[in-house]
């Protein structure tokens, strides 16, 4: 049973290199043969356009029958750690299990369909606008984290999660992870408490913990996700369907940004706004940032909800609740001001020196100039 440990997996998560150890095939033929893998494809990407995650897909158990498994098909001290593994699979790939041959096949090609699906949703994506490629990273991203989170509470979670991490060029010791990677992931998590300077750093590894290990992974996928990739010509027909859906969905968000004076905005303020425009996931910090400034500056509060609507991750609900907490409509009734330079550098949301102490400065200065 060749590979058969792998194929639960690769069903679960497609997005692993080492599929190649086990598939070689004509993506465009593969996709004649099986269109299935195409609808499926155009699904996750509609999804993604809405701001949601499609669920419904060949997803299998990601059980490692070679954990306690007692066949002992290849000799290898990584089995079951994975930390100096060179992705060789040689382990997996004498597989000693009995199964039908049936169960076989169903595993295979699930394996394959879920394969095919995943290149078919990168490609339709690379030919669309920046904005739908963003909501699809951050989508699918959040999307198999919450698998290797379920993974993580089984006996086996563990091997699963180290074989992900070191599949995507990740060293770990342990659950450290080795600071080169961290720094690539942590760069765009605007959270205080991944500043490097907050963690502990030995031998080169930055003292991590399980969950961590996997929003770093998330991370790292989030980037890979918004890669471009060759669009194959069969690939075309789903590629205008969803880029008709897209354009319709991308008028509901344009700004509007009433009185405001657009040309008066600090380029820090500019800068999250174009990350908005662009369907970026903008961090916490920045959203609380852009918020602030502009109630601050007399922008409603439905005006800067309606910003938020091209956000990958949006809801209107906590959206609305956020922003009227920001304006002193819920709470304690006292609106917030919006942070100094000094916090917006903290925070890596300052993109210029504009030589204010304030982004309110910046843009009344602007003002009174204009007057």
């Amino acid at each position: 049973m060749k590979y058969l440990p792998l194929l639960p997996l690769l069903t679960r998560y497609p997005f692993l290199k080492l599929s190649s150890k086990i598939f070689s095939f004509d993506v465009a033929e593969e996709l004649e043969r099986f269109p299935d893998a195409v609808e499926v494809a155009k699904k996750i990407v509609s999804h993604a356009i809405d701001g949601k995650i499609y669920r419904e897909r060949y997803v299998e158990e990601a059980d490692f029958f070679c954990v306690g498994c007692e066949e002992h098909c290849y000799d290898c001290p990584e089995i079951g750690n994975f930390t100096n593994c060179d992705l060789c699979m040689k382990c997996f790939e004498n597989c000693s299990l009995s199964y039908p041959d049936d169960t076989y096949r169903e595993y295979y090609n699930k394996a394959r369909l879920a394969i095919l699906s995943y290149i078919s949703s990168r490609m339709i994506v690379s030919a669309l606008d920046d904005w739908v490629r963003m909501r699809y990273a951050v989508n699918e991203a959040s999307y198999y984290a919450d698998l290797m989170r379920e993974d993580a509470k089984k006996y086996d979670g563990n091997v699963v999660l180290k074989l992900i991490a070191v599949d995507m060029g990740i060293k770990l010791r342990g659950w450290n992870v080795h600071v080169s990677t961290y720094v690539r992931a942590s760069s765009r998590i605007r959270d205080e408490n991944w500043r490097l300077i907050n963690r502990k750093l030995r031998d080169g590894y930055v003292e991590t913990t399980r969950g961590e290990v996997i929003r770093i992974i998330e991370e790292i996928l989030r980037a890979k996700l918004f890669e471009k990739v060759p669009v194959i010509s069969s690939i075309q027909p789903a590629v205008k369907e969803l880029n008709r859906k897209a354009m319709k969905e991308a008028r509901k968000f344009s700004f509007d940004l009433g009185e405001v004076d657009l040309e008066c905005l600090p380029p820090c303020m500019k800068e999250i706004l174009s990350e908005l425009q662009r369907g970026m996931n903008v961090p916490h910090t920045a959203r609380f940032a852009l918020t602030s400034f502009l109630l601050n500056i007399g922008m409603d509060v439905d005006g800067i909800i309606a910003l938020f609507k091209s956000a990958p991750d949006f809801d209107e609900d906590k959206t609305r609740y956020q922003v009227e907490h920001i304006a002193g409509e819920r709470g304690k009734g006292s609106e917030y001001i919006s942070p100094s330079c000094d916090t917006m550098r903290t925070y890596q949301n300052c993109v210029g020196d504009c030589r204010v102490s304030h982004p309110l400065s910046y843009y009344k200065k602007c003002k009174s100039k204009k007057k």
